[in-house]
């Protein structure tokens, strides 16, 4: 057990060699210390020993967190240490008043039988009875010493009692300055976060509240008042909460108006990049139709769509597969040369062709709407041959909203 101590200790020393070259120790390591220095903790009773050997863990725990620069932890261990060692001072100190009293009671106890012997002697020896006042003289101090070592004992309890008291009210002020501290650390942190879905904008008032409650809670620490920054850290955090909850759907919402926005402007700006087809843009509300022009996909009055033209429908399936999610409508439009009803039908027939076309190349079904028109809708002379040819076409048009 001692080998054991005298180990411990000198791992102590070491690791107080190793301390911190630019800052002081810690008063509450160097009073433990102090402490268990005492000779009376030498060579302790056993049941002391638990209580050494925890303070002995303890203020290598201390150095340790003093070294890592966390003095707070450091001061607390070491507070802890002091509070084991002064409890096992007070123990020994009990345990060996106890001692001493048990040697005064074997002590009484043999002058009574002495006075006893004695007695029996007194007839015939005088010097007897000197003797046996004598013992009665040293029975009486020994009650006295009795008396009075019991007396030390319980001054030295309400001492150790004392002490554990003031030990255990500066580790609760420790811990709720602590508390406070990290408290104010989440509300930062949660301010923080509430920055990232531009709270300051979307929930304003919120924001401010909280930051402002922040700032009282600061001001409450630098003060010394841990629980009243507590108080205001805990507020500050609900409206930080409620800030991140009421900003998240609206900053979420403008952020996928916005992505939405450019991937239409990519899309028109792609679409208009084809060789060979022209495009328009049709808006109604707050609807935006991108028509692209489909012009000399047939021969004259056919709807077979002639190989030539294949490299356009190529270019078509590119931008209608890098850009999945939209709904598209294919029109036929034929020019006036012939019957209503087989005008109509001629155009149905092509726009069907484009469809297959651009099926058969992967595009998903499920995202056209067929139709076709005639002649309803012509956009040139159609008296000339390049007039019929403008207004013979099929229009893919490509649906979106627009987001402003």
């Amino acid at each position: 057990m001692r080998a054991h101590r005298i180990g411990l200790l000198a791992a102590i020393v070491t690791l107080s060699s190793f301390g911190c070259a630019t800052s002081p120790r810690l008063k509450e390591i160097v009073a433990l210390e102090g402490l268990r220095s005492d000779p009376q903790l030498s060579d302790p009773d056993r049941r002391a020993f638990d209580l050494l050997a925890a303070a002995d863990g303890l203020l290598v725990q201390a150095s340790r967190y003093w070294e890592r620069g966390n003095d707070q932890l450091a001061r607390r261990d070491a507070l802890m240490g002091q509070i084991k060692l002064k409890t096992a001072l007070a123990l020994l100190q009990a345990e060996r008043l106890q001692a001493r009293l048990a040697e005064l009671d074997a002590e009484i106890e043999l002058s009574q039988e002495e006075a006893t012997r004695l007695d029996d002697q007194l007839a015939t020896d005088r010097e007897g009875i000197a003797i046996a006042e004598k013992l009665r003289t040293m029975s009486a101090s020994s009650a006295e010493e009795r008396k009075a070592l019991s007396q030390q004992m319980d001054v030295a309890k309400k001492q150790a009692a004392s002490e554990h008291q003031r030990m255990a009210d500066q580790l609760a002020a420790i811990k709720r300055r602590g508390d406070a501290m990290d408290a104010v650390r989440q509300v930062e942190l949660a301010l923080k976060t509430a920055e990232t879905v531009d709270a300051p904008h979307y929930a304003k008032t919120k924001y401010v509240a909280a930051t402002g409650m922040l700032q009282d809670a600061h001001k409450e620490l630098d003060a010394g008042h841990w629980d009243e920054a507590m108080a205001r850290a805990t507020l500050a955090q609900a409206e930080a909460t409620d800030a991140v909850a009421l900003a998240r759907p609206q900053y979420e919402k403008a952020t996928q108006a916005m992505s939405n926005s450019i991937r239409d402007r990519n899309l028109e700006a792609d679409a208009t990049a084809i060789p060979g087809v022209a495009t328009r843009l049709d808006r109604q509300a707050d609807l935006q139709r991108l028509v692209l022009l489909l012009h000399g996909l047939f021969a004259d009055k056919r709807s077979v769509i002639l190989p030539a033209r294949a490299a356009v429908l190529d270019a078509l399936k590119e931008l209608l597969a890098k850009y999945p999610s939209y709904p598209l409508q294919l029109t036929g439009f034929t020019d006036a040369q012939g019957k209503p009803d087989e005008l109509v039908a001629l155009s149905l027939a092509r726009a069907n062709a484009v469809y297959w076309a651009l099926v058969s190349r992967g595009i998903d079904a499920k995202r056209f709407s067929v139709d076709g028109k005639g002649s309803a809708q012509p956009i040139a002379d159609d008296t000339t041959s390049a007039g019929r040819g403008e207004n013979s076409r099929v229009e893919l048009s490509i649906l979106y909203h627009i987001t402003e």
